[in-house]
């Protein structure tokens, strides 16, 4: 036997190309299948997926149709009516807020629109409707047999079961009555769906009078609990003034603190008795010191001065007078000295009437000096009395501050407190005039109009609602039975999940084809497609194609014994010696495919009954054929004998022998064929090899240090796998029958 080669495993994409007559054309269905899915692998998954399960997508989507068809015939029809009204955001203020101001912005409007319709779908409203058009009791409206269940006795209906009549109409009027933002704007629409269109309008027009009267009671109830809370709290700032004044008043009486100022003003400075005294005294002080400084000027100014002087300043008559006097004979005295001599008995007369007016006016001055003086020491002993007040009033007024702080205290609270009862007064006032004036903040824009067709069901939009849904659905289910389905469907799965190459990709026949038949046809696509996977057997090593070859599979049936003679007879046409050998000595059927006779084979040679040589057949499609036998009690004995020995043997005589093998799982016959033979081909059925079997079967040969090839995925359905390979397959042989006839 040759030397064991490792497989060289094609690169993703690459093509593979005989080097025979069909040359170029002749392309090998794994290149094709990763072409495509390096195109566009996962739109083709997609396209696949669909096409394999369209029947059931179509199932589904039909079957959804007619649901929504009888859906839309069957179901009552249902009405909407709707209204449009306007709410002032800024409604007359019952109490007003200075210098508090509020901006509309994106936000604020959303808040307030989500905080109308709150009211107007609450329950509050909702009562108010069924009173307001006596809806417990319509049979109509909330049907006869809800009623008929409520009301047992035919007679008059007792207090529980008239509340609970009226709680099931709430709950229904609730239940289809919505409140939206109209378009854009800031107008509310106020929709009610019944099966009655006139029902619908009613109690729509009925939501928003109930709203506007619920509105005006809102405003009258907040004037009204506003009023109460203000008069409430007048009382009490009043006792707290009346409380504050008195505690005031006492402590003044007690601290003997007199206000002199306006006690009853604002901010006003309380000041005691004794403030007042010492401001008196002060000023007293005051005139005393300057009068004092005038007379001690007047005495300092009397004692420098001549009876003259004197005269000018005290502008005493009577030294004026002298003055005058002694003025008038100086001068006559002055006038006659110039005629007559000093001894002139008229000039001693002169003399002597000078020196007694001037003897008068010394005496005059001394008597003015001493009233100056007087007057100089009565302002000295005023001033300085006058300061000793000063002195005792400054200690009096200072003990009276120190004690005046609380009074103070207590006089800045009656301030407050009256300045309080004022203001919430003139406030008071406000909400008396505010609460007899309540106006309507609301402002309706439409009516509601009984509709003249339904909103619901529409035809239209429940068959397009179930031809979406069941696409979705078809597809959904469709994409999880193929996530669930676990078999090889694509080429590319092979080499994703196993990490082998794929040799060839074998289409399925139809019914009325058969493998022989086919293999009988020189442009089949069957025989293409094997000539293909010849050819990347090939190429799967550096020295060829290997000397012997094992053909198995995971389980029966998934075209093994087909691919065996497939590609004994395109080897064959090579013009090889090629010999096929019935391996599976448990269930054997080479001998039914080719018409042999299976007396002796295998088994023979391999227990030494016979020559391998003697028991060869030779078949009419160019290759020799070694039947198993007959079966053997125990086969992988058999095998583990001499297998090695006649490999080698009819290695000698033949340029390739291939061995069709039996199935991998639950037998031990494989991991002995395949640890003696060069190379091992795993057959996998497309859309039935599940992927978990096939790699326990992978496994066990790995064990046994078997060299596996490649795969071939055969019965390999081009119409069910994506349009990339549907292509390719119709585009090759197109061109390869072209190809043959030139």
């Amino acid at each position: 036997m040759n030397e064991r080669t490792s497989a060289i495993e094609p690169a993703p994409g690459d093509v593979w190309q005989d080097d025979g007559a069909h040359g170029a054309h002749s392309r090998s269905w794994q290149a094709i299948g990763a072409a495509g899915a390096h195109a566009s692998n996962g739109l083709q998954n997609f396209i696949a997926v669909v096409l394999k399960r369209r029947w059931l997508i179509l199932g589904i989507t039909l079957a959804a149709l007619v649901i929504a068809l009888l859906f839309t015939v069957f179901t009552p029809p249902v009405y909407v009516a709707r209204a449009t009204f306007q709410v002032q955001r800024d409604a007359p203020r019952v109490v007003d807020t200075q210098g508090a101001t509020q901006t509309s912005t994106t936000e604020t409007d959303q808040a307030f629109l989500n905080t109308q319709f709150a009211l107007m779908t609450s329950r509050v409203t909702a009562q108010g409707i069924v009173r307001r058009l006596n809806l417990a009791t319509n049979r109509d409206f909330i049907g006869s047999g809800t009623l008929g269940g409520i009301f047992q006795n035919s007679g008059t209906p007792s207090p529980a079961e008239l509340q609970q009549a009226f709680d099931a109409a709430t709950a229904k009027v609730m239940q289809n009555l919505t409140a939206t933002q109209y378009g854009t704007s800031l107008l509310i629409q106020v929709q009610y769906q019944d099966r009655n269109p006139q029902m619908a309008a009613a109690i729509a027009n009925a939501a928003i009078d109930e709203f506007i009267q619920d509105s005006i009671e809102r405003q009258f109830l907040s004037s009204k609990y506003a009023g109460d809370f203000v008069g409430r709290r007048l009382l009490e700032l009043k006792a707290k003034l009346e409380k504050s004044e008195r505690d005031l008043v006492d402590y003044a009486s007690h601290e003997k603190i007199i206000s002199v100022t306006d006690a009853g003003k604002p901010g006003a400075q309380a000041q005691s008795l004794d403030s007042a005294s010492l401001n008196v005294i002060n000023t007293a002080a005051v005139t005393a010191k300057a009068q004092r400084l005038d007379a001690e000027a007047a005495w300092q100014l009397a004692q420098t001065s001549s009876a003259g002087a004197l005269a000018q300043s005290t502008n005493d008559p009577q030294l004026n007078e002298l003055a005058g006097k002694l003025s008038a004979l100086q001068a006559d005295y002055q006038q006659k000295a110039q005629t007559f001599r000093p001894n002139f008995p008229a000039m001693v007369e002169l003399r002597a009437q000078i020196a007694t007016i001037q003897k008068q006016m010394d005496a005059q001055r001394g008597k003015l000096l001493q009233v100056v003086k007087g007057n100089y020491q009565l302002a000295l002993d005023k001033e300085k009395a006058l300061n000793d007040q000063l002195t005792k009033a400054t200690s009096q007024v200072l003990d009276v501050q120190s004690r005046s702080i609380q009074y103070m205290i207590l006089q800045r609270e009656v301030d407050t407190n009256r300045a309080l009862y004022d203001a919430l007064l003139s406030r008071y006032k406000e909400i008396g005039v505010a609460g007899g004036a309540n106006s309507n903040n609301v402002s309706i824009i439409d009516r509601a109009r009984a509709p003249g067709s339904p909103a619901w069901p529409i035809l239209w939009l429940n068959l397009l609602i179930a031809l979406v849904g069941g696409l979705a659905i078809g597809l959904g289910v469709a994409f999880l039975l193929d996530f669930l389905d676990d078999t090889f469907k694509m080429p590319e799965d092979v080499e994703t999940n196993l990490g082998l190459p794929l040799l060839g990709m074998i289409p399925k026949l139809e019914e009325d084809e058969t493998p022989l038949g086919e293999l009988a046809k020189a442009r089949s696509s069957f025989v293409e497609a094997y000539f293909a996977a010849r050819t990347a057997l090939q190429l799967a090593g550096p020295n060829g194609a290997p000397k012997s070859l094992l053909i198995t599979s995971s389980n029966p049936n998934e075209g093994k014994t087909t691919t065996a003679i497939s590609l004994a007879q395109s080897f064959a046409e090579q013009g090889k010696r090629v010999l096929l050998v019935d391996a599976d000595m448990r269930r054997p059927s080479l001998h039914k495919m080719l018409g042999f006779n299976n007396a002796e084979g295998l088994a023979n040679a391999l227990s030494g009954e016979r020559r391998a040589l003697d028991v060869i057949v030779h078949d009419s499609h160019g290759f020799d054929v070694l039947p198993s036998g007959p079966i053997s009690p125990n086969p992988a004995r058999l095998l583990s004998g001499g297998l090695r020995g006649l490999i080698a043997d009819l290695e000698t005589r033949y340029d390739m022998v291939i061995f069709d093998g039996p199935p991998i799982v639950g037998l031990a016959d494989v991991p002995i064929l395949s640890a003696a033979i060069e190379e091992t081909v795993l057959v996998i059925q497309a859309r039935k090899s599940r992927r978990r079997v096939v790699m326990s079967a992978l496994r066990r040969l790995r064990s046994s240090r078997s060299l596996i090839v490649g795969v071939i995925l055969t019965k390999f359905d081009h119409r069910s796998a994506d349009y990339a390979y549907t292509y390719a397959y119709s585009s090759y042989y197109y061109s390869y029958g072209d190809s043959r006839a030139a």
